[in-house]
């Protein structure tokens, strides 16, 4: 699997850096597709769909904030769902409802198509990348975001708020139609770029690679063990993130190859320089200039070993031979 290009890779780390300044912390750690941080049952009801809204605040920290629901049927029907009550309503909306909008009194409205509630990864990706645009808009983030910038950011600022393996499976999946196997995604974001930042999270908080994954799907997964490596690779770089943010803003990093852990152990992968025969002479000459030294200045020459020794009578012999001819 490639990584994204470099122009992307540096997109995403001084994004990175602009979010953590902005407080993109996670509350409860990287989230997991289990029943650990999604207990409760989903039947695809409104009052389920409510509730895992609601789960989703919470693992962000953004309980606090009022949010309404909008399931807007195929023939154009729409109800809402009150989030913080659980509780059905029959109001009919407009059906050309935004993802999120930001209501009068402060709170949030969210637009669901009835068919998002069919698939438990679609809808926790929708509901992930509203909180997420919430997150962005309560921090004040989207206004140092140039337009088309903001609808990545989103899916940016869910990574860093532990929703990476949330997202990465919903950046790629598959789906069965008259016309074969098809892929779509509910991100704005491809699944290689939010592998990526998914590395980069695990290595900002310490997470093991193989905690993150253990949930990821096919595809996401192989993107996620290439993306890995090049974190761990550029280690140093990752923790610039933190300790020199402004660095990361001005663009002023270098990004590090992509090596193994036994390629990095090893030294493999790193270009040394080749030594030129001029090289050589000057180590041999400070070599004999020591020696001669030694024995001219010093009362008690210190003697050499004695391979050492006999290796440096050879040289001397080849030297004079050398210069007599």
């Amino acid at each position: 699997m490639d990584l994204p290009d470099e122009s992307q890779i540096r997109w995403i780390l001084r994004t990175i850096a602009a979010l953590l300044q902005h407080g993109a912390e996670p509350v409860h750690g990287l989230v997991q597709p289990t029943a650990e941080f999604f207990p409760d049952p989903y039947d695809g009801s409104p009052k389920a769909v409510a509730a895992l809204m609601l789960r989703v605040q919470e693992h962000a920290g953004l309980q606090d904030l009022e949010v309404e629901l909008a399931v807007v049927t195929p023939e154009g029907q729409a109800s809402t769902v009150s989030c913080s009550s659980g509780a059905c309503g029959g109001m009919p909306l407009s059906t050309k409802l935004e993802r999120v909008a930001r209501r009068d009194d402060g709170g949030y409205r969210v637009a669901l198509s009835a068919g998002e509630l069919r698939n438990p990864t679609v809808l926790t990706t929708a509901l992930v990348r509203a909180v997420s645009f919430m997150f962005l808009s309560e921090a004040c983030a989207f206004d140092e975001l140039v337009p088309p910038d903001r609808e990545p950011a989103v899916d940016l600022a869910a990574v860093m708020l532990g929703f990476g393996v949330l997202v990465a499976n919903g950046s790629y999946l598959y789906a069965k139609g008259c016309g074969g196997v098809q892929v779509h995604s509910a991100t704005k974001m491809p699944v290689d770029e939010l592998a990526l930042a998914l590395a980069v999270y695990c290595r900002l908080h310490g997470v093991p690679d193989r905690i993150a994954a253990r949930h990821l799907d096919v595809t996401p997964r192989a993107h996620f063990d290439e993306s890995a490596v090049w974190a761990s690779s550029n280690a140093a770089l990752v923790r610039m993130l933190r300790a020199a943010p402004e660095r990361i803003a001005a663009d002023d990093f270098v990004i590090g190859a992509s090596r193994s852990w036994l390629a990095r152990a090893l030294g493999l992968g790193k270009r040394r320089p080749s030594r030129t025969p001029e090289d050589d002479l000057r180590a041999l000459e400070r070599e004999l200039s020591r020696v001669d030294e030694g024995a001219a200045g010093a009362a008690r020459p210190r003697p050499l070993d004695e391979s050492k020794a006999k290796k440096l009578a050879e040289i001397r012999a080849l030297v004079d031979e050398s210069l007599g001819s």
